[in-house]
């Protein structure tokens, strides 16, 4: 039951920050590029890097609240495959063929840099 309120707990924070940084990124945008879903992609993907790498050094009763609160609940919720896909398919739709491209590759590309590079900051 623990493990269930820690990762609603964090996924409302992780929903409320994407909101957010979404709002304020498109604010001060005015590219068709998706660049607020774009950076939190790429922070959420090494924000999870780092923490797996944390929690891997860490024994198992102590990763609880990392694990199912930050992990599962914040980083799950907070990125989002679901809006990256949509967000490219109306790039195609819209005949944004260079920034789909980048889009596509950079996010792939770039999200596993980040991921590593979160990691490697704790598992060296």
């Amino acid at each position: 039951m623990m493990e269930l309120l820690l990762i609603g707990i964090g996924g409302v924070c992780g929903a409320i920050a994407r909101y957010t940084i979404g709002l304020v990124v498109a604010k001060h945008s005015s590219l068709s590029f998706p660049i607020g879903t774009y950076m939190i992609n790429l922070t959420g993907a090494f924000l999870l890097g780092m923490s797996t790498a944390h929690t891997a050094a860490l024994p198992l009763a102590q990763t609880v609240l990392e694990r199912y609160g930050l992990q599962i609940g914040f980083i799950g919720a907070y990125t989002t495959f679901s809006t990256f896909g949509y967000e490219a398919i109306r790039l195609l739709e819209d005949g944004e063929w260079r920034y789909f491209f980048s889009y596509v590759a950079g996010s792939t590309i770039l999200g596993l840099l980040a991921c590593g590079a979160g990691y490697s900051i704790f598992g060296g």
